[in-house]
């Protein structure tokens, strides 16, 4: 990164790419995404720190499966689908503390394994076997205080073949040790509308010219990890913290470079997650999920706000700022353009829009869909995932 600051040269695709309209208005191109796309691939769902302890629990529903994710007194964590095997009823809304869940419409329990432990009227209701009418388990993977989860149960997708890494630079960040702060819920547009604005720095300095100024750079460095990606931003302001912690680098030592330092920009874990974190006195990680909807012009982004130290009682300036400064960024900003595209886009008057080569991003997530897409079961998708991790790209 120091070279390509110092070459002036960011890392650009090789030219502009045309892509139909149809990619952001056809309701069976959204629903095929939902089951090539989402609902094959593990897809990052909580942090750790939303689930620290045992008895945390925590609800989301990810392409339409309504998901609990619960810490079990063994430290493990498991993600259920949120539904009473009895006759479908949620267990829980939002997020809580508990070790045993009780349905809310015929009082079914079950423990913090999903195990039926308890039949209202078990004497009237019938002969069932418990054993079997556990809650469904789906496949959960715990890394760099992450957690991902695969919508399906019967995936053999190599885990590490699809993060190709990726999970390892994660690690840096050592968020199994941070605190969950704040969570922000906010309606999008069509999900490749909304998540494509955290895919390049183009618009910065003139659709966020209010929150960021006009001066910041919309140049910007892409490393590609497979199918993942991150993002620097092409930018040598001294006056600029971070670009001065930065460009600090080149007067040390490798040995003494710091690892806080090193973790510049935005991190994107495919296919719709974004990492984003803010230096300072007391650091916040913001991780955004940009979650499709039942149908094509519906997105919702969940906003996860983790802080290094815990704030509990001793609120912070820094970190309240940070807070109302990403909201209003993309609810006030990056979504209002998304719902306006998608107007236009709906309107049928345009055949197509552009990538540009400067978008490089953009165009990777792209090409990426596309792949996944194509791949016909979970060893295409392993071998996809191995080929390109080799690569790079």
């Amino acid at each position: 990164m120091l070279l390509r600051l110092e070459s002036g040269a960011p890392s650009n695709a090789a030219q502009p790419l045309e892509v139909p309209a149809e990619e952001y208005t056809s309701e069976a191109l959204h629903q095929a995404e939902l089951e090539r796309i989402f609902r094959r691939l593990p897809l990052l769902a909580a942090a750790r720190a939303e689930l620290p302890v045992a008895g945390r629990y925590k609800t989301i529903t990810l392409a339409g499966v309504p998901l609990l994710l619960v810490r079990g007194r063994d430290d493990v964590c498991r993600a259920f689908v949120n539904a009473c095997t009895h006759r479908a009823s949620p267990l829980k809304h939002g997020c809580g503390q508990a070790s045993r869940f009780t349905c809310p419409y015929h009082g079914w329990t079950f423990n913090d394994k999903g195990a039926l432990i308890g039949i209202t009227s078990k004497e009237s209701f019938g002969a069932v076997n418990a054993r079997e009418l556990g809650l469904r388990e789906l496949p959960l993977v715990e890394r760099s205080g992450l957690l991902w989860v695969s919508l399906d149960p019967q995936s053999t997708l190599d885990i590490d073949r699809f993060l190709a890494g990726f999970d390892g630079f994660l690690g840096g960040f050592n968020l199994a040790a941070w605190h969950f702060h704040h969570r922000a819920e906010l309606p999008g547009a069509n999900w490749k509308l909304a998540f494509d604005a955290h895919l390049e720095f183009y618009h910065l300095p003139v659709l966020h010219r209010e929150t960021f100024g006009v001066k910041i750079s919309n140049q910007t460095q892409y490393y590609f990890y497979g199918p993942h990606q991150r993002l620097g931003i092409m930018s040598t302001n001294p006056s600029n913290p971070q670009d001065a912690a930065f460009l600090g680098l080149k007067t040390k030592a490798e040995t003494d470079w710091d690892l806080a330092t090193l973790l510049f920009g935005e991190w994107i874990v495919f296919p719709n997650v974004s990492i984003n974190c803010f230096a300072g006195e007391c650091r916040v990680v913001v991780i955004s999920q940009v979650l499709p909807g039942r149908c094509y012009n519906q997105s919702t982004t969940i906003q996860t706000y983790l802080v290094e130290e815990p704030l509990a009682d001793k609120p912070h300036p820094r970190v309240a700022e940070i807070v109302e400064l990403i909201q209003q960024v993309v609810r006030e900003e990056d979504l209002p353009m998304s719902h306006a595209q998608q107007r236009n886009l709906d309107s049928g008057a345009l055949r197509s829009v552009w990538l540009g080569a400067n978008e490089a991003g953009v165009q990777h997530h792209y090409h990426w869909r596309k792949k996944v897409m194509a791949a016909t079961d979970d060893a295409a998708l392993d071998t996809l995932f191995s080929a390109r991790s080799a690569a790079g790209t």
